[in-house]
């Protein structure tokens, strides 16, 4: 009996061991899949940024800095158009679905789905207006409307369905869906080189099939979809109510990004815009940490509160400050010892004379990423009035400051009002989100259980 007993004991220990093992091969392929998700993410945004990049560099040297001037001038309703749709569809998007599970998710997605090919259609109807009826007809951007409004409802369409698959957590299926899209780019944009047929026009055209063909990839990827009649006028209701203040937000962010370029070329002529550009072009390598944050940080920040309250919010926020001190530090550093000679050794000695530039912009990274963090905790919180009022005080220094500014001191003065308006916005930010309480202040004496309503915590 004692033999037995022995030996009861020791298999009963024995399997407590294996069910022991077995839970921390269970954790540690958890801990692997959670880690896994996020590298992805940022891998696919490095290829994002990269491709763009290197498509920067191969239409300087086929177009030469004066045509890429124009090609940039036809790009600007184009990105008019992408901070309305980030505004108006994909910021609330991406916080709203983390609320959403199973077949309810799928029917959310299906109804935001139906808002982006209206939108999309809208939007490509408006830049051939915009390149038709503002430009003259003698203009080299009138003969382009055609296919800039191609290329703006496509690389709209597969914009969105990129931002799907983030929010659904499929970083392996983005992968892929930009593959297709800057493999056939830059394949595309190479063999026209090579045979001496590049032009702005035909760039676009390229533009557009790379966006079509990778949005029919990404049809096959992003689904399941669930039509619900039933649910379409509350999901449209709800995203407005995220989205009425996020799509003013966006707009006044545009002026506020682009009012030098548009003075630019007004003051300066299509040459100078150009090599502005592509002067600034090394800091969108650097972007790739910007987008990453856009994709990743909403979808943890929202499930943080919604788990766990402001105290697991506030957590989130954190860790994403001190990565961003970590990569600014790098960024500036990098680019203020290698950045001209990085611009010398791409685009050769034309752009030499605005080498300078790289060093002047590469200033305003950093504050550009904490406004993302801060926006990100706004958002998560539904107190998006707060963006749009700090971003507006931003544009407004900006609309008053840059034309003086051009006048008296040329592209220094246009880089000086960015990296000002930058700081305002940051200012009114970080003055705003101190208010809230619980979040900044006395957030670490908060009940670790507590559940907090974003709604009822208001500025």
């Amino acid at each position: 009996m004692g033999t037995f007993s022995r030996t009861c004991r020791r298999c009963h220990a024995a399997g407590w061991e294996n069910l022991g093992s077995a839970r921390k091969r269970r954790s540690f392929a958890a801990h692997y899949r959670a880690a896994i998700g996020p590298a992805l993410a940022v891998g696919n945004q490095a290829l994002s940024s990269i491709c763009n990049f290197l498509t920067t560099i191969l239409l300087t040297r086929a177009l030469g800095l004066e045509v890429f001037g124009l090609y940039t001038m036809a790009w600007l309703p184009l990105h008019f158009a992408m901070s309305l749709q980030l505004g108006l569809i994909v910021s609330p998007m991406m916080s709203i679905v983390e609320q959403k599970d199973g077949a309810e998710a799928d029917a959310y997605y299906t109804v935001v789905g139906v808002h982006q090919l209206i939108y999309g259609a809208v939007a490509a109807a408006a830049i051939f207006s915009t390149l038709i009826f503002v430009t003259d007809s003698s203009r080299p951007l009138h003969d382009i409307a055609l296919p800039a409004a191609v290329a703006g409802g496509c690389y709209l369409t597969q914009d969105f369905l990129r931002r799907c698959l983030f929010a659904r957590r499929r970083p392996g299926c983005i992968l892929l869906f930009d593959i297709v899209n800057f493999g056939l780019r830059l394949g595309l944009l190479t063999a026209l080189w090579h045979e001496g047929l590049i032009g702005i026009g035909n760039a676009l055209w390229v533009f557009a099939a790379a966006a079509a063909a990778s949005a029919l990839c990404g049809l096959g990827m992003v689904g399941p979809f669930r039509w619900k009649l039933e649910i379409f006028s509350a999901v449209t209701r709800q995203q407005w109510q995220s989205a009425r203040w996020l799509v003013l937000t966006e707009a006044v962010q545009w002026v506020l990004a682009y009012s030098a370029l548009i003075v630019t070329a007004g003051l300066f002529g299509p040459r100078i815009l150009g090599a502005l550009r592509v002067a600034q072009s090394l800091l969108s390598v650097m972007n790739v940490a910007r987008e990453a944050l856009e994709n990743i940080l909403p979808p943890l920040a929202a499930k943080a509160l919604a788990d766990s309250g402001l105290p697991a919010l506030q957590h989130v926020l954190g860790w994403a400050l001190a990565v961003v001190v970590l990569i600014s530090v790098a960024a500036v550093s990098g680019l203020g010892l290698f950045g001209p000679w990085l611009l010398h050794l791409l685009y050769g000695g034309e752009i030499l004379e605005f080498s300078w530039v790289i060093i002047w912009s590469s200033l305003g990274f950093p504050t550009a990423l904490v406004i993302v963090v801060l926006a990100c905790a706004f958002r998560t919180l539904e107190q998006t009035r707060s963006i749009f009022l700090a971003v507006v005080a931003g544009a407004c220094f900006s609309l008053v400051a840059v034309y003086p500014a051009a006048l008296i001191f040329g592209v220094a003065g246009l880089i000086a009002v960015t990296l000002l308006s930058q700081l305002t916005v940051l200012t009114v930010l970080g003055v705003m989100i101190a208010r809230i309480s619980g979040l900044w202040v006395g957030a670490s004496s908060a009940e670790s259980g507590e559940k907090s309503s974003p709604k009822r915590r208001q500025l």
